[in-house]
């Protein structure tokens, strides 16, 4: 959203919103004092009207037999004239009726006399008084109610009162029902002219918000253009500044992040030349260098080398094996990262990756041998295409390895690496260089296997001694080709040892 634009909003939102409240204030006054006055209007039609009902007569209606009764038709045509008379424009009475405890149980209330003429609307003696929303009845008190209530026939705010007999005791309860219809009607006037003052209010801010909008916007377009520009790398742009205004200060401000930016990014490109990613994303994201510091932490490290690669740079150009390693390493370390891994470091024509650091990854040892069967079958692809092109074909040997190494930013002050070390990478290094021996194209220690076991096409492939170790290590290959025969361990094929 632009600047011209909030600012019109601003000003739209701050006239509204003081109006509004205003309004609102006003519109609620105005009909909480309406509301006051017809719930004392429906008090007093409702008192008035129980003065002429006779409870003694009242007491005689027991079931809907009695709406024969002259006492019946006396008490309803006292209730219509009642009615009758407070149907005016100021209060319109739409019903009167009275109100009275059955005769089974006391603690249900039920209808008495009803001075509607329609049978369809007409309630009788006996009908259950039910309400589907709003408080309840408040029976034998004198009391209009406060909010409005629900019932079969609509909304209504009522007012009661009591009828009691020659003995002073209460015989029922006379209602009247004020539609809120006509509530609403009596206050759609009021609202409407509000609403209106509301309107008039808003024209008049989108105009002073338009104008004042216009004058500091041509500013803003030259600091956005500038700004948008050095967003997409640009960052030689700058902005002209002719104001001495808070416009012209940001316009400076601008000018001095660009040539910070600027060399920023020479420094970023020429760091990254030197350190590897882990530790250039540290420095960026913390604003500090990082601490000479490694953990103690379980990884799983992967070590992939080319088999006879001295051989084959031998019978090609220089540039043909530049081309080669870079073909090569760039599918590598696609499916490296693809699979959660840490590409720690290129080992000449070999690389060296970590799966669980700097992240955490519980399925490290999974991932890595998902990685090595991709990165198995992606040789082949490349060697096929190579074929066909008339250039070299290779065959690289895998090693993985699990354990706990120490991990972390390895060195000095002034130079720094993300690595691990330990005897877990040592054994890794080991078993990619035992591929060659047991004839087998990924080789994993016995580390890795109780964590994936049942989850790849393994056969147990022989043992091999580690320098510095008195037992020897049993690995075990994987098999990466789709058509490779089921799981099988058997017994170790080979033994060899390594120093």
């Amino acid at each position: 959203m632009s600047y011209r634009t909030r600012l019109l909003v601003t000003f739209l939102l701050f006239i509204l919103g003081i109006n509004g409240l205003s309004l609102a204030v006003q519109y609620e006054l105005a009909r909480r004092t309406m509301y006051d006055s017809l719930r004392a209007k429906a008090l007093s039609v409702a008192a008035t009207t129980a003065t002429l009902i006779d409870g003694d007569l009242h007491r005689q209606l027991q079931t809907r037999d009695d709406e024969n009764s002259p006492a019946y038709h006396q008490l309803e045509a006292a209730l219509r004239r009642a009615r009758d008379a407070n149907r005016r424009d100021d209060t319109y009475i739409k019903w009167v009726y009275t109100l009275m405890p059955a005769r089974e149980n006391p603690n249900v209330i039920v209808f008495g006399v009803d001075a509607e003429e329609s049978f369809a609307d007409k309630s009788h003696v006996g009908d259950v008084y039910r309400r589907i929303e709003g408080a309840q009845l408040k029976y034998g008190q004198e009391y209009a109610e406060t909010d409005l209530h629900e019932d079969p026939w609509g909304t209504w705010l009522s007012a009661y009162a009591p009828v009691k007999d020659s003995t002073g005791q209460i015989v029922c309860v006379v209602g009247v029902d004020y539609s809120a219809q006509r509530v609403t009607l009596k206050m759609r006037p009021l609202f409407i002219g509000l609403l209106l003052s509301l309107l008039i209010a808003a024209l008049l801010g989108v105009v002073v918000a338009g104008v004042s909008a216009t004058q500091v916007s041509r500013p803003l377009v030259a600091l956005r253009t500038a700004v948008e520009a050095i967003g997409r790398g640009e960052l030689d742009t700058r902005v002209e500044v002719k104001r001495d205004d808070e416009f012209g200060a940001v316009g400076r401000a601008v000018n001095a992040m660009a040539e910070g930016l600027r060399e920023r990014e020479v420094v970023k490109t020429a760091f990254a030349r030197y350190v590897s990613g882990q530790v250039l994303d540290t420095v960026l994201s913390s604003g500090q260098m990082p601490a000479v510091a490694g953990t103690r932490r379980r990884v799983t490290v992967l070590f992939s080398d080319i088999r006879g690669f001295t051989g084959i740079s031998e019978n090609l150009r220089p540039e043909a094996v530049v081309e080669l390693l870079n073909e090569y390493f760039e599918s590598m370390v696609d499916i490296v990262f693809r699979h959660g891994g840490t590409l720690d470091k290129f080992i000449g024509d070999g690389l060296m990756v970590i799966f669980g650091a700097p992240v955490d990854d519980p399925d490290q040892e999974e991932h890595a041998v998902q990685a090595a069967i991709e990165m198995q079958r992606e040789v082949q692809r490349l060697s096929q295409k190579w074929a066909l092109e008339g250039r070299a074909q290779i065959r690289i040997g895998i090693g993985i390895n699990s354990g706990h190494a120490i991990v972390g930013n390895i060195g000095s002050n002034r130079r720094l690496e993300f690595t691990a070390i330990g005897d877990t990478v040592n054994l890794a290094s080991r078993l990619e260089s035992a591929t060659k021996e047991l004839a087998t194209d990924i080789l994993i220690s016995e580390h890795t296997y109780d964590a994936v076991r049942g989850a790849f096409r393994m056969r147990r492939h022989g043992e091999i001694h580690v320098k510095g170790r008195t037992e020897p290590v049993v690995t075990y290959s994987v098999a990466h080709a789709p058509d490779a025969d089921a799981d099988a361990v058997g017994e170790p094929q080979a033994e060899l040892a390594l120093a």
